[in-house]
């Protein structure tokens, strides 16, 4: 038995395996394809069943596709035959495939080139040198990308036609060597998921540990997380007014702004929204000096939009189409025509797109022109490095790039810039001079996403390990893009702009962006795309932040590539009579 996502290969086992054999095989061929009349009670036993062996693919407790064979004479494609006697060569073993049934809402390739497989392997295992197979006319192409070579006219039987086919097992490993090298690497990295108990639920059991198996996690949000930082999240609550926790506290804050350029920190207990809505109370509290201008080019540039005018100010807008970075020599245009002392406000890795700004770029311009720049930098602290001198204010987050939980808002600012505010109006959640000034939190702060951050923190305590992490991160990023370009599948973003957590795209086809994250799900990997910002566009994305590494996310491209290959067809239904 071999789990692989939530599927789970296997031989069928008398009892209510078969049993769900006979009822997928009536719901197809009596329903399906109309070979057999309907005799109305929801079963269809093969007239080989007592010599057939079943190989099955369970979702959950549910047969969900099946493949039967068996190779003892009589043969039945042998009466579609006008000389059976090639089944009948001394150098000739065949193994009549019978029956390949698949339900509709599960034919993608992890389910069809895992029965392949399964047969393959029982074939070869038996000494068997070719498969024989009555094929349905509709799929003779299917059978043919597959290697199968007719060995007769198509003949009819009940509403559709069987065309008799012959593959030699050598010849089939070689028309299916990229799938099946593939499906092999995908074997081996779920090595570990042989089941030896279910838990009724389709989920693998460790048998080194008795866990059940998670998917992998390829979401902006949240992230995988490091074992280290998982058990610093894991001790004691500390006492957010005691001396350890403000050491904590403290120490925390100072590695952030080591990190950034030597920059003041402050820490509100929420998410990277909640930074962002305190960086345009201050845009709000400071000297109105000219309009102010948002960047767009993405859903969180939008967001940020959005934050500003619930403050009461109407920034100037300049936007781009996503996956497009921002247009810096435009900006320059902009920004001669605000006074100085205005403001400017853009993301610096879209996360919705995957494209990373020029921050670099825009600071040297806004300087030039005497503007405060403030960035959101919520994905891209931790992913890139980040020098924010020159930046009015920034924000960041832990759930993100740094691989830590969600729940710290981080803002990034100089205190001495924030001193000509007026604050009368700005709720106390939201001062930023005043949590500066604050020797650890102001307010009531949870002690077990502060300790998960230190421990994320430790990637980056030397400028040699937060190279290395920088270094791990691009080139993961880089391989996320060129798997997919390999499989047809473009990243919105291009390389020159490309950020390295993120990659969004396309699903293949007309696929939704719904059913494309449940297809991978099914695979045991979830990705974004459920989000209404990304499912309206048709789009969906992989994130590989936190913990992620290549080895993991592999075997989803692994997948992808089966089921955009020919013979794994998603609509592909192979059956024979």
């Amino acid at each position: 038995m071999l789990q692989i996502g939530r599927y789970l290969f296997k031989r069928a086992e008398a009892g209510e395996e078969t049993a769900q054999v006979h009822r997928l095989n009536y719901r197809t061929f009596v329903h399906e394809i109309h070979q057999y009349p309907d005799n109305g009670d929801g079963f269809l036993v093969d007239k080989f069943h007592d010599k057939n062996v079943y190989f099955i693919c369970r979702r959950g407790e549910r047969v969900v596709a099946m493949i039967s064979a068996h190779g003892q004479p009589p043969f039945s494609v042998a009466d579609r035959l006008s000389d059976p006697s090639i089944l009948f060569r001394p150098d000739i073993r065949p193994l009549e495939v019978r029956l390949l049934a698949i339900e509709p809402e599960e034919r993608h390739s992890t389910v069809f080139i895992g029965l392949v497989w399964e047969l393959y392997e029982h074939a070869r295992d038996n000494g068997y040198t070719d498969l024989v197979i009555s094929g349905v006319v509709e799929k003779e192409s299917l059978y043919q990308h597959l290697g199968f070579a007719p060995l007769g006219p198509a003949v009819p039987s009940g509403r559709t036609a069987f065309v008799p086919m012959r593959v030699s097992l050598r010849h089939l490993e070689s028309k299916l060597q990229r799938v099946m090298s593939l499906w092999r690497r995908h074997v081996q990295r779920a090595g570990t998921r042989h089941v030896a108990h279910g838990n009724g639920n389709g989920e693998a059991w460790d048998s080194g540990n008795g866990h059940c198996d998670e998917k992998v996690c390829l979401l902006p949000g949240p992230v995988t997380v490091a074992p280290a930082v998982q058990v610093a999240f894991r001790q004691s609550p500390i006492y957010h007014r005691g001396p350890e926790f403000i050491a904590l506290f403290q120490k925390v804050r100072r590695r952030l702004g080591e990190m950034t350029g030597g920059r003041d920190v402050a820490i509100f207990n929420g998410s990277g929204t909640l930074g962002n809505e305190a960086v345009a109370a201050m845009l709000a509290a400071g000297p109105q000096t000219g309009r102010g201008i948002v960047l767009v080019n993405g859903e969180f540039g939008r967001r940020l939009l959005q934050q500003v005018a619930r403050f009461g100010l109407q920034p100037r807008v300049l936007s781009w189409e996503w996956g497009q970075p921002w247009d810096l020599d435009e900006v320059e245009f902009a920004l001669a025509e605000e006074p100085a002392g205005s403001w400017i406000w853009g993301v610096h890795l879209e996360s919705s797109t995957g494209v990373l700004n020029d921050l670099p770029g825009l600071v040297q311009r806004a300087r030039a022109h005497g503007i405060r720049l403030c960035a959101d930098c919520i994905s891209s602290l931790g992913a890139v490095p980040l020098d924010l001198r020159g930046v009015h204010l920034a924000t960041g987050a832990t759930g993100k790039s740094l691989g830590a939980y969600a729940g710290v808002a981080i803002i990034f600012a100089d205190a001495a810039t924030l001193t000509d505010l007026d604050m009368s109006r700005v709720p106390s959640y939201l001062d930023i001079p005043a949590a500066l000034a604050t020797r650890g939190p102001r307010y009531t702060f949870p002690s077990p996403v502060v300790q998960a951050l230190d421990a994320a923190l430790a990637e980056y305590a030397t400028p040699d390990k937060a190279h290395s992490r920088y270094e791990r991160y691009a080139a993961l990023g880089a391989f996320v893009r060129r798997q997919l370009r390999e499989i047809g599948l473009e990243p919105l973003a291009g390389d020159a702009w490309a950020c390295p957590v993120v990659t969004t795209f396309a699903p293949p086809g007309d696929e939704s962006s719904e059913a494309m994250v449940d297809r991978c799900r099914q695979w045991g990997y979830v990705i974004g795309g459920q989000s209404g910002y990304l499912a309206e566009r048709r789009l969906v994305q992989i994130a590989t932040m936190g913990a992620m590494t290549r080895e993991a996310c592999a075997g989803l491209f692994e997948c992808l590539a089966g089921w955009l290959t020919p013979a794994g067809e998603p609509d592909s239904l192979a059956a024979c009579g």
